[in-house]
């Protein structure tokens, strides 16, 4: 512990909280030169929720990009102790995962298969491999079980202090007993902390202060969406025979097991789990615990000693209950918060802080040092959720679901059922009387798939084909064949107005928006580095006035970044709850929108990618002749209080069409066919235009925007080492979904960011990027290609144009 009295006046960063994150960024930007760090911890370090983590240590994490940094976390832990002198307790027993169903063992498989992209080694085994690594287990139901040899353990007081020491030793403070009462702002900015004991400026703020962070965060009106759960294991007296055992999760059965000193600890993450309110965590709150609630957690414990005999006969020494921070999609939140510049934070580990520790404290460290973070780390970014999201009753009923989700089977297509009906379009009760199936994206409710011949609109998950195949597929080549009508209100929509709203908007995006009015921009927003912020439409709909349009899941991030970048004399609307948006799609969608526009549709009077005010079935909307599927359409943007009169309207003007109503699975399965591109999956920050074959919609000629230089840079380079490619499987009956390793000549090259099946190409597809050197379009067409799926290889066709029209002569007629 450093001296009290040497607590300094100022500092360049003060990262508030002394868990293992707090100190693993301390330690990595000391490392990397900066070194005056303070931390500042208000007890003792590790004393909130470090010190009982379990410790375990996997190299296997949900995202392609978490599991790198799990990768890094090992080589870092491995390596403390010579640095530093300080044990960890660091050691590489390997993790077993059991699978009792064919779905789980599938699971498993893929993301065995994902893992291999990063150069994680594992390998499927049997019940005889399982029993010699196991002794002792009960294999009867197990029908397979992943093996990583290289997975580990460690002691999470051992490592913090490891870290703390070797953040001392490269020149950070380390704190304890030094509570911060307020984060200090000015301006919109963060610049100190207040303690108990004297102010400390400072060039940046960060918090990593585990359950206590919603509350420090609320005072300076920064919402994080955080709350504590209930978090149970137990560890039993001394058994023999336990040394060098693997860590074995049986997730059928919602429990984990860990050799510990010659003890078992055995935990879970139980489907009922308790949430906890700060109001039970006491002031003093240091190395505290919780009463361990027998009637709670023994359904755990009998299932535990199902799967091992062993501890029927063995005493429990220590019950432990004790509160930990978790977040509404099992996710971590990291990162600047766009509401007080200057200001980091990341907490909300989700029970995976000692995994994650060392990868996501170089993470921070070089966000903080280098303004952007190392890679794509977008799922866990703190502005990928919605405002709504954050509210108090939102946390309290999702993320007691979301922890006990942690070993439940990750479905694709899964939706909670908790904190719903939050947002809801002006359609939600006419689209749920025709039967939609509802999904939540941030907070907003979706028509997913549309429920038919008397089916429940309901899912039943599988990694096969789900219930509603047949029903999407029936969608999906409406829009292709005929004609279909689906519900995009829950794009956000922003009106940026005013004298300088052309100039503004040309320094913010990177393609020309100097159109006259009625026109439609597709274009991004670029970082200094060239990469992609945000992928929007932009419509010019009057000379001075603009609308912009993007996706729900980044219109927090979006809204943000609008308002901190706007420059001159603008006024900028968040209109996203003012409109409705239809949008109306499909061979036949002229036909139909004629019958009740009174503005001409032709060809050449109404060209794609124009929009204009009109009147359909009575009402002034902004009409726009676009599309995302790549088919003949119209997205009508309609005054919510009239939304459900033009959508009868419109259905009623397509019935001689049979129209379709259309979900937002088969909207997804559509641009696929396409090849377009949805930001978040497949195009982000760390992706560039050239790489992912947007170059066309970049401007440099109309005039300077932010990623000028670096697009004009990048686009000399010539071919990119890294680009995105479309793939189409020639089996017709595999299924895509995303993460799945892309083989290139028998070598791993990447995996995809997307993944859907195209029914009019009649087989799966999906969309990811291949790094080889020099890779043209010869190259690729001479390349033997494969999709990994469940540690099985299938042929696939390569392109970099769309596998669905590509001359895009469909949508323009």
């Amino acid at each position: 512990m450093t001296d009290k009295k040497a607590l300094p006046s100022k500092s360049k960063v003060v990262i508030i909280g002394g868990g293992i994150v707090g100190c693993s960024i301390a330690y990595h930007l000391a490392k990397q030169g900066v070194k005056d760090v303070v931390v500042l911890e208000r007890k003792q370090l590790t004393c909130g929720t470090t010190w009982h983590a379990a410790g375990l240590v996997s190299l296997l994490w949900p995202t392609p990009y978490l599991t790198s940094l799990a990768k890094y976390s090992h080589e870092l832990y491995a390596s403390l102790e010579e640095e530093t002198g300080q044990a960890t307790g660091y050691r590489q027993i390997g993790s077993l995962s059991i699978a009792r169903n064919e779905e789980r063992l599938e699971e498993l498989k893929r993301t065995s298969s994902m893992a291999s992209v990063f150069g994680v080694e594992s390998e499927m085994i049997d019940n005889d491999r399982l029993e010699e690594l196991y002794p002792g287990i009960d294999t009867n139901g197990v029908i397979g079980a992943l093996y990583i040899e290289k997975d580990g353990q460690t002691n999470p007081v051992d490592t913090t202090m490891a870290l703390s020491k070797g953040a001392k030793l490269h020149g950070a403070k380390v704190f304890e007993n030094v509570k911060v009462e307020e984060i200090l702002t000015d301006n919109g900015k963060a610049v100190g902390v207040q303690t108990d004991q004297g102010m400390i400026t400072a060039d940046t703020v960060v918090l990593a202060g585990g359950l206590w962070s919603r509350d420090i965060a609320a005072k300076i009106g920064v919402d994080l969406p955080l709350y504590a759960c209930e978090h149970f294991y137990v560890v039993t007296d001394d058994m023999k025979g336990l040394s060098k055992r693997p860590v074995l999760r049986d997730f059928d059965k919602g429990v984990y097991f860990k050799e510990d000193a010659g003890k078992m600890l055995v935990g879970w993450f139980e489907h009922n789990a308790r949430g906890c309110s700060m109001d039970r965590i006491a002031e003093d709150f240091c190395f505290d615990e919780f009463p361990c609630d027998l009637d709670h957690i023994e359904e755990y414990l009998l299932r535990s000693m199902e799967t091992f005999p062993a501890l029927e006969e063995t005493g429990i020494r220590t019950f432990f209950n004790g509160p930990e921070s978790f977040t509404p999609d099992n996710l971590h939140l990291l990162g600047p918060t766009p509401e007080v510049d200057n200001f980091f934070v990341a907490c909300g580990l989700n029970s995976k802080g000692i995994g994650a520790g060392g990868g996501l404290g170089k993470l921070m460290a070089d966000w903080i040092i280098n303004g952007h973070p190392s890679g794509d780390i977008w799922e866990c970014d703190l502005r990928r959720l919605n405002s709504v999201q954050r509210e108090q009753s939102y946390i309290e009923e999702r993320i007691p679901e979301a922890l006990g989700h942690t070993y439940a089977m990750h479905w694709p297509f899964y939706q909670y059922k908790t904190a719903r009906d939050r947002i809801q379009s002006p359609l939600y009760d006419v689209l749920k009387e025709q039967g939609a199936c509802y999904g939540e994206v941030a907070g907003y409710e979706r028509p997913n798939w549309f429920a038919k011949h008397g089916a429940k609109a309901e899912y039943c998950y599988s990694y096969k084909r789900q219930n509603w195949f047949d029903f999407y597929a029936q969608e999906h080549m409406a829009v292709r064949q005929n004609v279909g009508i689906y519900d995009i209100s829950s794009f956000g929509k922003f009106e940026v107005s005013g004298p300088d709203a052309l100039k503004a908007l040309q320094w913010i995006c990177a393609g020309d928006l100097s159109g006259e009015t009625g026109s439609l921009t597709y274009t991004q927003w670029l970082n200094a580095r060239g990469g992609i912020e945000a992928d929007v439409t932009v419509s010019r709909t009057g000379k001075d006035s603009f609308m912009i349009t993007t996706g729900i899941g980044s219109v927090y991030r979006d809204w943000w970044y609008l308002k901190k970048n706007l420059k001159g004399n603008v006024q900028l609307r968040d209109i996203s709850a003012d409109y409705s948006c239809l949008a109306l799609q499909g061979p036949n969608a002229r036909l139909v929108l004629e019958k009740v526009a009174d503005t001409d549709l032709g060809a050449d009077a109404f060209v794609f990618g124009t929009g204009r005010y009109a009147n359909v079935a009575g009402v002034t909307v902004w009409l726009q002749r676009l599309s995302y599927v790549g088919e003949l359409g119209w997205e009508i943007f309609v005054p919510k209080a009239d939304s459900v009169r033009v959508f009868a309207e419109l259905q009623k003007a397509g019935a001689e069409f049979e129209i379709s109503n259309i979900g937002l699975h088969a909207v997804n399965s559509l641009r696929l066919e396409k090849g377009f591109r949805h930001w978040g999956h497949d195009i982000g920050a760390t992706d560039n235009l050239i790489q992912a074959g947007l170059s066309f919609a970049a401007k440099p000629d109309a005039g300077d925007f932010i990623g000028r230089d670096a697009f004009i840079k990048a686009k000399a380079a010539g071919l990119p080492d890294r680009r995105i490619v479309q793939f189409q499987l020639k089996d017709p009956e595999p299924l895509l979904y995303h993460n799945e390793p892309i083989i290139m000549d028998g070598r791993i090259v990447g995996y995809l960011a997307s993944g859907m099946y195209g029914h009019a190409v009649k087989s799966a597809i999906g969309m990811g990027y291949v790094t080889v050197a020099d890779l043209s379009a010869d190259r690729i067409k001479e390349g033997h290609f494969e999709i990994e799926i469940a540690k099985t290889r299938f042929e696939a066709q390569a392109s970099l144009r769309p596998f669905y029209d590509p001359s895009s002569s469909r949508m323009k007629a």
